[in-house]
């Protein structure tokens, strides 16, 4: 099982970010930990940072981690980007997970827009998170987590 850490994007739509903490990201990280996986998980919260290259250069410089994963809501996704292409620049040997609200919700509509038999924003929306991502998880992660930390899982 590769070695995660969990980074939680800033939210600077909100006039607190603080207010809302990102639970579902840690509801995962603890049922790794409790299903057997890595003790000792890293989390980088984001939260009211501006400038988060140096902050994530800092994290991930002196750490053994193999794989990053992140939460975003749809608001979140300019600032979720911009951490992702940070990391496939500088660190590209690192899985990407991505999860979260966003994610889910658009897996929700390009199933509907499937269903309907059409092709539209939310094929091309999905199609982009898997450009970004190594592994992209719609609905609850806690079972999700541990096949993509399985080695060679795409």
């Amino acid at each position: 099982m590769l070695q995660p850490c969990f980074v939680i994007p800033p939210s600077p739509f909100l006039l607190d970010e603080r207010v809302f903490p990102s639970l579902g990201i840690l509801k995962v990280a603890a049922a790794l930990r409790s299903g057997g996986g890595p003790q000792d998980l890293r989390v980088l919260d984001l939260s009211g940072v501006k400038d988060v290259e140096p902050a994530l250069d800092s994290f991930l410089g002196r750490s053994n981690e193999q794989a990053v994963c992140l939460t975003a809501t749809s608001p979140q996704m300019p600032a979720a980007r911009r951490i992702i292409e940070h990391v496939r620049a500088f660190y590209p040997n690192l899985r990407i997970i991505l999860g979260g609200p966003h994610p889910t919700l658009v897996n929700a509509a390009a199933k509907l827009e499937a269903k309907k038999s059409r092709i539209g924003r939310a094929h091309q929306a999905l199609g982009l998170l898997f450009k970004l991502c190594d592994v992209v998880v719609a609905g609850d992660g806690e079972a999700a987590i541990f096949k993509a930390l399985e080695p060679g899982t795409p």
